[in-house]
């Protein structure tokens, strides 16, 4: 089973939509335990802190909701879309000039979650941009995971784990 340390890794948005196990039921919420810890491991721009349990769910289901629609082929809910703009919005940007380069800028002295306008923005560029055909859901009937295909043959969330079982059941299957 995938825990905190075992997603994909992808994308920051991904990262959070599977953050709930929707293919068992009940649902496995794997923010109950791994809160700060998901946090923790995520590449967030500087000045940013985990946001409450609350707001992570919050955003979680828009971003899932909009991730969904893509692989879906659909139209995202209209709630998820104003719910990803406005944390979005909430922190403003600016570029910054920075050793020959350039670099983003987060503002977030006006009480605005950097760490939630971090993943609105991923998840904006993702179904906004290119990326966006290359999202899948885990190809394992028992997995609701989703990833960004690298390459279009990639079919599984994590090939060592539910690759795995999917090759041994079919393994298995065979006698």
């Amino acid at each position: 089973m995938l825990d905190l340390d075992s997603l994909p890794g992808d994308d920051l948005a991904v990262n959070l939509a599977d953050t709930v196990m929707l293919a068992v039921s009940p649902s496995i919420d794997l923010l109950d335990d791994g809160h700060e810890k998901f946090w923790a491991a995520q590449a967030l721009p500087e000045g940013a802190s985990a946001p409450s349990p609350e707001q992570t769910r919050r955003l979680r289901s828009a971003v899932r909701e909009l991730l969904e629609a893509v692989v879906a082929a659909r139209e995202p809910e209209a709630w998820a879309v104003e719910r990803v703009n406005a944390a979005a919005a909430a922190v403003p940007t600016s570029p910054r000039l920075i050793d020959g380069g350039a670099e983003t800028c987060w503002h977030g002295e006006d009480g605005g979650e950097i760490a939630l306008a971090a993943v609105a923005v991923a998840a904006i560029d993702l179904v906004s941009g290119p990326r966006a055909a290359q999202l899948r859901r885990c190809g394992a009937h028992d997995c609701s995971m989703l990833f960004v295909a690298a390459n279009s043959r990639r079919v599984w969330c994590t090939p060592s784990l539910c690759g795995n079982r999917v090759r041994v059941a079919r393994h298995a299957a065979k006698g």
